[in-house]
């Protein structure tokens, strides 16, 4: 069980995206409704149920607002992710992380000091800034903020959630 399954609240607020096996344990203890299923049927010895895509809490979860729009800690995934794996260079397929200002110069690795790279377009960069490798940036690096994760993590589930709450 390693689908993902979105998790919406009371108000049909997205809260973020759960495991297909906490997501049918919200169900089953009736903390929670499916709004889309997917293929397929879950059975078990007493409950037969559709495979979530969405469920829906029945009361409203507090969460706190200030979290979702706090920044992300920076991470090599979370700039890689932020890019869509694209080299802001050419805007192939990327898979380093580049540091616009060099690390070896005292770039830090930060949100808007580093960017996604193929491993051709570091390697040309090399121990330069963009301006100096004539290798101007396609586009700019930005802070990521959690609510951009969740929204991320709920379009890789494959959900539309603009569709679905348009019904």
């Amino acid at each position: 069980m390693t689908a993902q399954v979105v998790v919406l609240n009371a108000t049909l607020e997205p809260i973020g995206v759960a495991s297909l096996q906490r997501a049918v344990a919200f169900v089953v203890k009736e903390r929670a409704q499916i709004m889309l299923a997917g293929d397929g049927t879950i059975r078990s010895e007493s409950i037969e149920l559709p495979v979530p895509r969405v469920v829906v809490f029945n009361d409203y979860v507090q969460i706190p607002h200030t979290r979702i729009y706090d920044r992300m800690p920076w991470s090599r995934r979370g700039v890689l992710d932020r890019d869509r794996r694209r080299c802001a260079y050419c805007e192939g397929p990327g898979a380093t992380i580049d540091h616009i200002h060099p690390a070896s110069r005292g770039g830090g690795s930060t949100w808007l000091n580093t960017i996604t790279a193929c491993v051709a377009c570091n390697g040309k960069k090399g121990d330069r800034t963009p301006h100096e490798a004539g290798m101007p940036l396609r586009f700019e690096p930005r802070v990521v903020w959690r609510r951009e994760v969740m929204m991320l993590a709920v379009e890789a589930a494959g959900v539309d959630l603009e569709a679905l709450l348009a019904r």
